[in-house]
């Protein structure tokens, strides 16, 4: 008796909160097999929902040993209650709402329902932490992320699937296009294109994103289901790369020591940025390689704390992987850099040679892991058809074209750019193309290339932009204020943030002044510096909420104030967006 009760005590139990990522992960699959479209010949959806629920309930059975299972904890009991909960729950939305959407023409289903659901689920999660009176910082933030991925879902299955895709092309066409690059990939056995990538609109691009998307829609095929509706399904990983970037931005301000307001204010401004939203729809490798940039941020910061070769290493197959997703990962590589040495020359400073010898052994560790995997693709172009090495193709779209001189496209900041919310383009009939890089990151950031104005009309666009454009003053001021402030934060710290905000901010200027062309002026060229921003407010409310004056206080309240509104302004906007299109639809 007594060793069963010692292996009851040794027994690890899986802490969610420990596997922030596995808990995402597991999210988006109740989302992906409950809300995603199906149209399976022969085999019933739901079969794969009860197939899992056994498994799982096996899975218990083994844990909890068999002539233990009457006295099973109650953490226990009550997560095989939600997993359960959870099965029956899709399971009933499989039946309950139309999940076919077929041929070219996609069918429409009252999308409103499920959202309504999983809100109400929400509200009611609220209404029992208030009544015990059990808010925390945790439990806040856990709601504004679920909610926010949330509104995303719904979001993703009311819009076309084409209505943000920035050079997607499509499938079932001559093979162009990230679809193309994506079909290609499906129809060869996931392997990359045997011919000069320069041959094919997209195809210069590192191949991860679309080798996952292909092995995705591979997945759907052999459960039966139909070509053009997993096709439709491709937009569900890009939902997963989001959800784990916001909860990545949230890993990243604990490791920073953010606490209480400081840690809501900053994951809020993550959580519901409209810029994620957009860039999340695009069928394209930009939300991926947002992703890898914020693992390696975060990775780099815990290398930093705890320099282990463990940690080294994660850096590095982030890295690698991020570059072999998109090669502009490769802008956080100074600020990588920058940590490296300063850990390096404070180990020599200090005359700790034997661990100074280590943290350059790492170092080759890193570089041989991360140039194979980030630079394979580049030298394998190189050599085999002589493509250049950083090549971007560029196609020169007249009615694109930006013909004012570079010194008043940065310093001409003119009240006419402002009268319109969303972005001037002559495709869309307005007057003349937005030429001002800086005010078109802040509008495309806030409304993408006006995607909602058709639906909503000029007051979401009002509403979405200053929203956006105080959140963005607020934070340079702190950013401004932070890095003048004598320990307000560490040297290193100041100078990795730094430099990853220089570097995104110039290159994306330099890329928009190369190539004068309003494609080119997009938040998607510049999203860690969202992650800059939302740093920066917290930790300005952090150094603020430390002093007792009334001006502290006041700054405070009008940040708090701003990011709230931020908060729900996009969040009415994109629900109502939402409700609109299934409205119109279902007409």
């Amino acid at each position: 008796m007594k060793s069963v009760e010692c292996m009851e005590k040794k027994r690890v139990r899986f802490d969610w909160k420990k596997h922030p990522f596995i808990a995402v992960f597991l999210l988006w699959l109740f989302f992906f097999l409950s809300f995603a479209c199906f149209k399976i010949d022969g085999v019933v959806p739901v079969s794969y929902l009860l197939s899992m629920a056994m498994a799982g309930g096996a899975v218990y059975s083994l844990a909890a040993k068999k002539e233990k299972i009457r006295k099973v904890p109650k953490e226990k009991q009550k997560a095989l209650l939600y997993m359960l909960g959870a099965v029956i729950y899709a399971g009933l939305m499989m039946y309950t709402f139309e999940h076919i959407r077929s041929s070219s023409a996609i069918r429409s289903r009252n999308e409103i329902v499920p959202f309504a659901f999983l809100t109400a689920a929400v509200i009611a999660y609220c209404i029992a932490v208030s009544v015990k009176k059990k808010w925390s910082e945790k439990r806040i933030i856990f709601v504004m992320l679920i909610f926010s991925s949330i509104v995303q879902l719904f979001l993703m299955m009311v819009a076309k699937f084409n209505l943000t895709q920035s050079d997607m092309g499509y499938f079932f066409s001559d093979g162009h296009g990230h679809a193309g690059y994506i079909e290609y990939l499906y129809n060869h056995n996931f392997i990359p294109a045997q011919f000069d990538p320069r041959e094919k609109w997209q195809y210069y691009h590192p191949p991860l994103y679309h080798i996952l998307e292909a092995v995705f829609l591979r997945l759907q095929i052999l459960c039966g289901v139909d070509i053009r509706v997993a096709i439709n399904n491709t937009q569900y990983p890009n939902l997963l790369y989001m959800m784990l970037s916001v909860v990545c931005s949230y890993l990243i301000f604990k490791e920073l020591k953010f606490r209480k307001l400081p840690l809501v204010l900053a994951t809020a401004v993550m959580a519901f940025s409209p810029a994620f939203r957009y860039v999340a729809l695009l069928l394209n490798n930009d939300m991926l390689s947002v992703l890898f940039i914020f693992l390696c941020i975060l990775y780099t910061i815990r290398w930093y704390k705890k320099p282990t070769a463990k940690n080294i290493l994660k850096i590095a197959i982030c890295f690698g992987l991020g570059m072999f997703t998109k090669m502009s990962v490769a802008l956080i590589a100074p600020s990588i850099a920058i940590v490296f040495l300063y850990v390096l020359i404070k180990k020599l400073k200090a005359k700790e040679y034997l661990t100074f010898k280590k943290y350059i052994g790492q170092m080759f560790a890193f570089l041989g892991v991360a140039a194979p995997i980030g630079l394979y693709w580049s030298v394998r172009n190189l050599i085999r058809w002589g493509v250049p090495l950083g090549y971007v193709p560029f196609s020169k779209e007249e009615i694109q074209y930006i013909p004012e001189p570079v010194w008043q496209r940065i310093f001409d900041f003119d009240i006419k750019q402002f009268v319109n919310p969303y972005a001037n383009y002559l495709e869309y009939s307005d007057t003349f193309n937005e030429y001002n890089p800086l005010v078109a990151l802040l509008k495309t950031s806030a409304t993408e290339y006006g995607v909602i104005r058709f639906i909503l009309g000029q007051w979401a666009g009002y509403l979405a932009f200053w929203t956006t454009f105080v959140v963005a003053v607020i934070s340079f001021a702190f950013m401004v204020y932070v890095l003048f402030k004598k320990k307000s934060f560490s040297g290193i710290g100041k100078a990795f943030f730094l430099s990853a905000y220089v570097v995104y901010f110039i290159s994306y200027e330099y890329f928009c002044i190369q190539y004068p062309y309003t494609c080119t002026e997009h938040i998607r060229y510049a999203m860690p510096l969202i992650l800059a921003g939302a740093l920066f407010i917290g930790l300005g409310i952090k150094i603020f909420s430390q002093k007792s004056s009334k001006l502290a206080k006041w700054i405070m309240y009008i940040t708090t104030a701003a990011v709230t509104a931020f908060s729900a302004a996009n969040t009415i906007i994109f629900i109502t967006y939402g409700i609109k299109v299934t409205i119109e639809m279902m007409l």
